[in-house]
């Protein structure tokens, strides 16, 4: 088989067509799920699956998950509502077929945490420089303390 986008793939080879009817229709109903579910929700959810009658939601967390249960039957009546005249977004017979709404948490994986570089020293002449130049402050006070921590690391013995 030749290589080729996904899309023309699915819609070229009648082997794949169930793959193909149920994609749209999954992304038929995450559409409308956006325009049901709230918004503080709808960022932290989606429409992943239809299994049999039922709708599958993923939640990212256990609150969301919890929160979207206690939504269920709004969010099932606003996914199975028959078009209204000027919304073509469930005018399909089959998405109004689904009985039931199942919401399974799936935890994204965190981002990877980055490693932080240790800075370089500051050469202690430079900030001995700066800390000359200063008038009596607490800035001054903080150099020289900063100055006198460096000198005394570098002159212990490492072991």
């Amino acid at each position: 088989m030749a290589t080729g986008p996904l899309a023309r793939l699915l819609r070229d080879n009648p082997e794949l067509a169930p793959v193909r009817d149920r994609l749209e229709q999954v992304g038929r109903l995450q559409a409308r799920y956006r325009t049901v579910v709230p918004v503080e929700l709808a960022s932290t959810s989606r429409v992943c699956a239809v299994d049999g009658t039922t709708i599958v939601v993923r939640a990212d967390n256990a609150p969301v998950a919890a929160a979207l249960r206690s939504l269920t039957p709004r969010l099932l009546a606003g996914l199975t509502a028959p078009a209204r005249p000027g919304n073509d977004t469930l005018k399909h017979k089959r998405d109004q077929e689904l009985t039931g709404l199942r919401i399974e948490v799936q935890v994204s994986a965190p981002a990877p945490v980055r490693r932080v570089r240790a800075r370089e020293d500051i050469p202690v002449e430079r900030l001995a420089e700066v800390a000359r130049g200063l008038a009596d402050s607490p800035l001054k006070d903080t150099l020289d303390r900063i100055i006198r921590d460096q000198r005394n690391r570098s002159t212990r013995s490492k072991r």
